[in-house]
C-alpha cells in the first residue's frame, strides 16, 4: 500500500514541477513589472502636469473689460421747449400719539 501511495505522489509531482515557475521566470516577471510600474508613473506625473496647466489657465484673470458707450442723439437747439418750473407743495401728515390705557 506504501508503494502505491508513493507511486501516486510521483506521478503527481512529476506531472506539476515542469509547470512550477522558475528563478529565471521570477526575474522576467519582476522586469516587466518593472517596466509598467514606471510607465505608469511617468504617465502620472504628465497627466498631472497637465491637469495643473489647464487649472492654472483657468484660474488666471482674466484683462479688463472696456464699458460699452452708448450716445444719445442730442435733438438740435431749436427744438428744444422749455416748461415753467412747477413748485412743489409739502405733504404734511399728523400723527397722534397712541391712546394710553
Amino acid at each position: 500500500m506504501d508503494s502505491e501511495r508513493q507511486t501516486a505522489l510521483e506521478a503527481r509531482f512529476d506531472a506539476t514541477l515542469p509547470t512550477l515557475a522558475t528563478k529565471a521566470d521570477v526575474e522576467a516577471l519582476r522586469a516587466d513589472i518593472h517596466k509598467w510600474m514606471v510607465g505608469s508613473m511617468i504617465g502620472l506625473f504628465v497627466g498631472f502636469g497637465g491637469l495643473a496647466a489647464a487649472m492654472g489657465q483657468l484660474l488666471k484673470p482674466s484683462p479688463p473689460q472696456t464699458p460699452v458707450v452708448v450716445q444719445a442723439p442730442v435733438p438740435p437747439p431749436a427744438q428744444v421747449t422749455t416748461q415753467p418750473q412747477q413748485t412743489l407743495q409739502p405733504i404734511v401728515i399728523y400723527l397722534t400719539p397712541p391712546a394710553q390705557k
